[in-house]
């Protein structure tokens, strides 16, 4: 008779208030975003000058795979902050370098993350300076969100395309993304050929 009692007790002193757990709200990291303030990027070896942001590091590459030099004119701009880096190419149109073939490329590219992005935009590049070309904008869990080129059509091809420096997680960098999007406008539109 005792241990009922004290089953009984017990039984009464569990039952108190249910608990009803509640999803947490959707959060992204905590992100310090830098100013948003332009530089002029001048390379000798480059026919053409620009506004990088000031957060910015443009490097020349010195290799290609650690094996070939790399042409004069590759550069990344390392967005250290960002975590992030826009590899540059620039390449003169010549006999060799056929516009046409360029712009393949440029699709091709672009089209090897169709296995994995969720959506693919193409939005048209029209600058004051009379530069065209094309950005790609790729969703999904792929290395390159923003794919683009630009040109003057008769003289020069300059492609690029946004990597980050760790694994993609589409939620966690979307804003990011589109941070470094005001970038890229600023950059391309600065864009003059010399």
């Amino acid at each position: 008779m005792r241990y009922l009692v004290i089953a009984l007790i017990i039984i009464m002193f569990s039952c108190g208030k249910e608990q009803i757990s509640q999803p947490r709200p959707h959060q992204y990291p905590k992100i310090t975003y830098p100013a948003q303030e332009y530089i002029s990027y001048v390379n000798d070896e480059c026919p053409f000058v620009m506004d990088i942001p000031a957060y910015a590091q443009a490097e020349k590459k010195k290799l290609l795979f650690d094996e070939v030099e790399a042409d004069p004119c590759w550069f990344d701009i390392s967005l250290i902050q960002l975590n992030a880096t826009i590899h540059c190419s620039y390449y003169p149109i010549s006999n060799k370098n056929k516009l046409e073939d360029l712009v393949n490329d440029a699709f091709e590219l672009a089209r090897k993350h169709n296995v994995k992005a969720s959506f693919r935009a193409e939005y048209d590049i029209a600058t004051k300076s009379g530069n065209t070309g094309l950005m790609f904008k790729i969703n999904g869990p792929v290395a390159t969100p923003f794919q683009f080129y630009i040109t003057d059509s008769l003289s020069h091809f300059l492609r690029g395309s946004l990597y980050f420096d760790e694994r993609v997680n589409q939620d966690s960098i979307s804003p990011i993304v589109d941070f470094i999007e005001e970038d890229l406008d600023v950059m391309l539109n600065s864009l003059e050929w010399q």
